[in-house]
C-alpha cells in the first residue's frame, strides 16, 4: 500500500505535433480551421460548378425558346394546310407570303403539284 502513483504522462494531455513544446488541454485542437489554400481551392471548385450550372441554364433557356418557335411554325403550317383543304381540289402552282397578325415574323411557301394519279395532288407547305 505504500506504493506511490506517478502523475499521468504528458503524452495523454498533448494534441498537436510531436516535439513542438506546446501543452494543450485534451479536446482542444491548436490548428483548427481552414488554411487560405484550402479556402481558395474550395472557391475555385464552387466557381467551376457555378459556371457549369449557368451554362446548363442558358442552354435550357435556348431550348425552350427554340421549342416555342417550332410550335408556332407548326401551328402556321397546320393553318395553311387547313386553308388548302378548304379550297377543295387545288390547282397546281406555288404561293408564298408572310404570316398574318398571329405569326408576323414567319414566312410560308406552298407548292401544289400533280401526281401520277389524276385525282390526287401533292401539297408541300414550308415555313
Amino acid at each position: 500500500m505504500g506504493e506511490e502513483r506517478s502523475p499521468p504522462s504528458e503524452a495523454c494531455c498533448r494534441i498537436g505535433r510531436e516535439g513542438d513544446g506546446k501543452k494543450e488541454k485534451q479536446g482542444f485542437l491548436p490548428y483548427s480551421g481552414f488554411t487560405l489554400l484550402e479556402v481558395m481551392i474550395a472557391l475555385v471548385i464552387l466557381a467551376l460548378v457555378g459556371v457549369a450550372f449557368l451554362r446548363a441554364q442558358a442552354g435550357s433557356v435556348h431550348l425552350v425558346d427554340e421549342s416555342g418557335q417550332i410550335s408556332i411554325a407548326t401551328l402556321l403550317a397546320r393553318e395553311k394546310m387547313a386553308e388548302l383543304e378548304s379550297m377543295g381540289f387545288p390547282d397546281s402552282g406555288e404561293a408564298s407570303g408572310e404570316g398574318d397578325e398571329t405569326f408576323p415574323q414567319y414566312r410560308w411557301e406552298r407548292v401544289v403539284s400533280s401526281t401520277d394519279i389524276p385525282a390526287v395532288r401533292k401539297a408541300v407547305v414550308r415555313i
